[in-house]
């Protein structure tokens, strides 16, 4: 059994479908939340997402917030501009689909949260951080989107030894049954780590591996389209970045 690792598609249309072309053998799917927000294609990415096999997906703060449960007070001006104009993007549809994602979902052996536990909004980055959750976990894996970047974090149960691990390029975990684990497979239309390719993963349950990879995408006709669209040109300008 595998499971395709998405999170923070961020309305991404041409990233998307590039993740979704190296994860085509996939016998099942988990979305660590934001589907939308940012980009310029909110629509098509939730249908696109739908339309996956096996599918389970959770909230992020950002399907949250277009679809109206939460305020934008945690939201920098350019993220609130980008909601604003995501709202108006949004068919009835849509926004139910965001409104009835859950917070958190438990699959096989694996939870998903979209940011960290107990708070499923607050952030990991740092091995103080990431020990919060594992004392929260109910299991030996988590996965979690949230900060854009790919890494790993591994914990040995009953101590407070905690290795960050990552890497811009991807990575291959072996999960050691002697070890908790926290995963984020990185954004796939919006990375932060430095390169601008779009992030994802892949969970094999029988060889007990995670494969964090990176792939290639049309950046610049995606921030072609948001300059049409009036969002913001931090959030154009950073799809090149990679930041």
């Amino acid at each position: 059994m595998t499971y395709g690792l998405i999170s923070d598609i961020h309305a991404n249309i041409e990233a998307f479908d590039a993740v979704l072309e190296k994860l085509a053998g996939a016998d099942a799917f988990l979305c660590m939340g934001d589907v939308v927000g940012y980009g310029p294609d909110p629509g098509p990415c939730i249908d696109r997402l739908r339309s996956l096999p096996n599918l389970t997906c959770i909230a992020g703060n950002h399907d949250l917030a277009a679809a109206g449960l939460t305020g934008l007070g945690r939201f920098n001006p350019h993220a609130r501009h980008a909601i604003d104009w995501t709202m108006l993007q949004l068919s009835d549809d849509h926004r139910q689909y965001l409104a009835r994602l859950r917070p958190a979902a438990y699959v096989e052996d694996a939870e998903l949260v979209h940011g960290a536990l107990p708070n499923y909004m607050d952030y990991i980055t740092s091995p103080d951080e990431a020990m919060i959750t594992f004392a929260e976990m109910r299991g030996s894996l988590t996965f979690i989107g949230h900060t854009h970047v790919t890494e790993c974090y591994r914990n040995r149960p009953e101590t407070d030894y905690c290795e960050q691990t990552g890497s811009p390029k991807g990575i291959i975990i072996e999960l050691n049954p002697s070890f908790r684990y926290i995963i984020n497979p990185g954004s796939v239309g919006q990375p932060r780590d430095g390169n601008a390719e779009a992030s994802f993963g892949l969970y094999d349950i029988e060889a007990r591996t995670v494969a964090l990879r990176r792939v290639p995408y049309d950046y610049k006709r995606t921030q072609r389209k948001m300059r049409r669209a009036g969002l913001p040109a931090f959030l154009v300008d950073r799809l090149s970045q990679g930041r």
